[in-house]
């Protein structure tokens, strides 16, 4: 019951910022918009808090740099992941597809928050937009958010790390703190049910030096993040749970479903091509 009373005050609280966020684009400046987006990751870390009786402990802060802006590559485990973030950072940046700005209310609004826009429809030129919306946003003293898998996964699933990531790294001379979590553990990706009384983490990892070749970033960044997400794991899931992130987290990348579920998905597709 907790679970639909969440999603319900949840679903319904972003639609009416997404609405008053689009009217407020039209007059607003970028800077004030940032408002909306602190507003809406508050609001959901409130749910969190307030209707699953959840916590999320936030560590690791002393690792971010205070002599240049962040650049944080973070794992992206659960929607509670990008409400940590907005919250924490809201005058961020990230990597969108710039098919988004057609998006009805949220395409105007993203185009008002200035995140790094790539147009698909351009896969040569794909390196050079990101590095360029980087250097704006690293000149305007914004941190980036980077999510290197480039899509949301399971408790310990992993997926193949984009090299986009080391570009920005190598590029700007930025420094990148790695983010490990355990956040699915509460919400867990793209999933109706909510776990009531969990606790996850959310923890900032020391900055990997610079000047490394890409090889040995893209090795570094992966190891750090997948072993301390892991880690955090083993520290808040449990039962089944916790035997399914273990069973993923052994079979390495692209290998997300537990055995049963991945024989299940077998089964759907014979009978689909029967049919």
């Amino acid at each position: 019951m907790r679970s639909t009373f969440f999603n319900v005050v949840f679903v319904s609280s972003t639609a009416v910022l997404a609405f008053t966020g689009y009217v407020a684009s039209f007059v607003l400046p970028a800077t004030a918009m940032r408002n909306w987006l602190y507003a809406w990751g508050t609001l959901g870390q409130w749910g969190v808090r307030n209707i699953l009786n959840g916590t999320v402990e936030v560590r690791g802060r002393e690792h971010l740099p205070t002599d240049q802006p962040y650049v944080i590559a973070a794992k992206h485990q659960s929607e509670l992941d990008v409400l940590m973030m907005v919250a924490l950072f809201p005058d961020m940046t990230t990597v969108a597809m710039k098919t988004l700005e057609k998006t009805p209310f949220f395409g105007r609004i993203i185009r008002r928050l200035g995140f790094i826009m790539v147009d698909l429809a351009i896969p040569d030129n794909r390196t050079k937009q990101v590095i360029d919306g980087a250097r704006v946003a690293f000149d305007e003293g914004r941190p980036i958010v980077i999510y290197p898998e480039g899509t949301l996964m399971a408790l310990g699933a992993k997926e193949r790390y984009r090299g986009g990531i080391w570009h920005i790294y190598n590029e700007l001379g930025a420094k990148v703190t790695p983010v490990a979590m355990s956040v699915g553990v509460i919400w867990p990706r793209r999933d109706k049910v909510k776990y009531m009384n969990q606790t996850g983490a959310f923890e900032f990892l020391p900055p990997i030096e610079l000047g490394l070749d890409q090889p040995t970033f893209m090795a570094r960044l992966e190891e750090t993040i997948e072993a301390n997400t892991m880690r955090l794991i083993e520290e808040h899931a449990s039962g089944d749970i916790l035997d399914a992130a273990r069973d993923r987290h052994a079979r390495g990348v692209g290998n997300e479903d537990i055995p049963w579920q991945a024989e299940q998905n077998r089964s759907r597709k014979e009978l689909t091509r029967n049919k």
